[in-house]
């Protein structure tokens, strides 16, 4: 959220927490595969910068020490912030790149999603919250990094293949998109409003 000062004007401009612990004994196939491997010092098919979180572990992307108190006393600013928090609050994280700043977790959303049903959903430094294409997160990550992979999307399914994990498409174009209402962006929107009238 290195730049949500700026961000809270683009929500504002746009028609688009407590913290809860989570129970993890559900854990997705594939999330326990990559945390088994994390472990035993071995590394993921993604990134050398992508790391797996621990339980209840917030990614760094939410961390807001670097506001001042003087931005906080900004009404847009400080509910852009409670928004942000509001809504992360509803995402069991579990990964994040400490390179790109970028966080990634599963949307259980106001409805409380279990996770085996819940999309794969991002938060970037900027504050802004998407919704991944894929079936599960080695799908999710699969799409997002094999934009830049050596090897590309291709690769890194045949890694994930040959540990045993599934991935349903070839081609990352024929990815589901997941639908799901609210979507966090939206829920996101919605807060920062409701709290910037209520301020």
């Amino acid at each position: 959220m290195a730049d949500i000062v700026r961000d809270c004007y683009a929500v504002n401009a746009t028609e688009e927490p407590h913290t809860t612990t989570r129970d993890m004994s559900m854990v997705p196939e594939d999330l326990a595969v990559w945390r088994r491997r994390q472990d035993a010092g071995e590394p993921n098919p993604w990134s050398d910068g992508l790391r797996l979180l621990a339980d209840d572990e917030q990614p760094a992307a939410l961390d807001t020490g670097y506001l001042t108190a003087g931005d906080l006393a900004n009404p847009d600013i400080a509910a852009n912030v409670r928004a942000i928090e509001e809504t992360a609050a509803l995402i069991t994280w579990v990964a994040e790149d400490e390179d790109e700043g970028q966080a990634f977790g599963y949307w259980r959303g106001p409805n409380d999603l279990p996770l085996a049903a819940a999309p794969v959903v991002s938060l970037d430094n900027e504050g802004q919250f998407q919704v991944l294409r894929g079936t599960n997160l080695s799908e999710a990550l699969s799409d997002e990094y094999g934009q830049w992979a050596d090897d590309g999307y291709p690769g890194l399914v045949a890694r994930c293949r040959s540990q045993g994990v599934t991935i349903s498409a070839e081609d990352p174009a024929e990815l589901p998109e997941p639908t799901v209402s609210p979507t966090p962006a939206e829920h996101h929107v919605a807060r920062y409003r409701e709290l910037l009238a209520g301020s």
